[in-house]
């Protein structure tokens, strides 16, 4: 499959006038935007809602009487009706005798007659035998096999190294993740999983580019071909402090709490960076980063800035949703990711304060120099600015560079 990849997958508020009002929405927005990871024990629904397109429910794993919707923010906890149960597979609330879920229930058997076995929750080869609404037996399946809740029996399959009865534990994607749809993985943007209707995993690679998460396809981003989803990241070593925070030196979006002897991974929601400064998930544009993240997460742009707090004049060139080498602006110029060239360094202070990746740049003391010549040497290179910037200065003409190397 993984080489027809490219073949096969082939309430809007109304406008208002009223500054206050469109203030006080943008603000709730955000403050919706910034919330903290949505998390079921080692089910990171944030995460997971990175990994399908924007409008997917997920199942939760703690209760059948709710599910999460992924919006452009992160998850949304929503809950059906009472005596309604929701269906992952189906991604609808249906009345819950008609539906098979076993979450959150504490008798599993509940509702059921005759003999019948029925999945133990929170791991993917335990078990129950039923006598009636009864708990008869529990056992766990042999080494190598998982329980299939639809086929009421062991087969075989491997279970994720995260299963644990102590705690609540995604078992499988395909356990809240619907079957029938393609989606992608956090560990490699090149890759894509799906799940059947029996609840089994499938997964492939894009031959020669990225798995856009929003197309359901292998291709290209509309704008820079960029990985439209968070990538793995290397996790720092042991802590001692509870609470203590770490950046991910490789992935913007991805940030550590430290649990009082080993740090934990946070995803921030869709669209933003933990900024070192703040210790928190602000939006990309003005968050400033660990220097060296991948700021082509969540990109739309074919060129972003590099953390750089001393001249702003380092940039990468963004493919398949991973950077380039870096490459570094000529003479007494910044990168300017907005216009998507090399800027005269006379506009760098309006920049800095919205572009958190350049914060604490400034020009240095050879840029004032050439700054304060004489208003002719100045139009002059005002014209050689922008002609410079449409041609040898611009990163077009870098494309080659990183195509080649």
């Amino acid at each position: 499959m993984a080489q027809q990849s490219h073949s096969v997958f082939t309430r809007q508020l109304p406008i208002m006038a009223g500054t206050f009002l469109f203030a006080t929405i943008l603000c709730l927005a955000l403050g919706n935007a910034l919330a903290a990871d949505v998390l079921e024990g080692s089910y990171n629904v944030t995460q997971v809602c990175t990994m399908v397109k924007t409008g997917t429910s997920l199942g939760s794993i703690q209760s059948c009487d709710y599910y999460y919707v992924c919006g452009s923010s992160g998850p949304v906890k929503t809950a059906c009706s009472t005596g309604y149960s929701y269906n992952f597979r189906t991604q609808t609330c249906q009345p819950t005798a008609q539906v098979t879920c076993y979450y959150g229930m504490e008798n599993p058997c509940a509702g059921k007659t005759g003999s019948s076995f029925v999945p133990k929750v929170n791991t993917c080869n335990g078990w129950y035998w039923c006598n009636g609404e009864t708990i008869g037996n529990t056992g766990t399946c042999a080494s190598g096999q998982k329980f299939d809740s639809t086929a009421q029996k062991c087969i075989y399959g491997s279970c994720l190294a995260t299963d644990s009865t102590d705690e609540d534990s995604l078992s499988s994607y395909c356990d809240v993740v619907p079957p029938g749809m393609y989606f992608g993985s956090v560990s490699n943007c090149k890759q894509w999983y799906s799940c059947s209707s029996n609840g089994t995993l499938s997964t492939g690679d894009c031959a020669s580019s990225a798995f856009i998460v929003q197309t359901g396809s292998c291709g290209y981003d509309t704008d820079a071909g960029a990985c439209d989803r968070i990538v793995e990241a290397a996790t720092p070593s042991s802590c001692t402090s509870s609470g203590t925070k770490a950046p991910s030196n490789t992935t913007c979006g991805t940030w550590y709490l430290c649990n009082g002897s080993t740090y934990v991974e946070q995803i921030c929601p869709t669209g933003t960076y933990y900024d070192v400064g703040t210790e928190a998930c602000v939006t990309r544009a003005t968050a400033t980063p660990a220097a060296g993240c991948n700021r082509c997460q969540y990109a739309t742009t074919t060129f972003v800035n590099a953390v750089n707090d001393e001249l702003c004049d380092t940039y990468y060139y963004c493919s398949d949703g991973k950077a380039g080498s870096v490459t570094t602006c000529p003479g007494e110029r910044f990168f300017n990711e907005d216009i998507q060239a090399c800027d005269n360094d006379s506009k760098l202070a309006a920049y800095v304060p919205t572009h958190g990746a350049c914060k604490g740049a400034s020009i240095s003391s050879t840029s004032t120099t050439v700054s304060g010549a004489t208003d002719s040497s100045a139009s002059t290179v005002s014209g050689e600015t922008a002609a410079s910037d449409a041609s040898t200065d611009a990163p077009t003409t870098v494309t080659a560079e990183a195509t080649t190397n």
